[in-house]
């Protein structure tokens, strides 16, 4: 499922991109919001797949709202389309 792939580390840019406007490091964020650092560093990644309540916790800690964060996530994703390899 190549387009969740995508959508995933675009999500992960999304997380970074807000972490850094705050000027947060992931260390920060964890103490914030209860999510461990290795965490925070695997999704802004693009690594795994959060649950809801993670994606809740981080927005929270971030003072982001959800629809937000997945209207910047989408937004990174259609600028990176993917690989023509990865096309089905």
């Amino acid at each position: 499922m190549q387009d969740a792939t995508r959508f995933l580390r675009s999500l992960g840019l999304a997380l970074r991109e807000r972490r850094e406007e705050l000027k947060m490091t992931q260390e920060a964020v964890a103490l914030r919001t209860g999510v461990p650092q290795r965490r925070i560093w695997e999704l802004e990644a693009g690594i795994g797949n959060p649950t809801a309540r993670t994606l809740l916790r981080l927005v929270a800690g971030l003072n982001m709202p959800c629809s937000r964060l997945f209207a910047r996530a989408e937004e990174l994703a259609e600028m990176h389309p993917p690989a023509p390899d990865a096309v089905r």
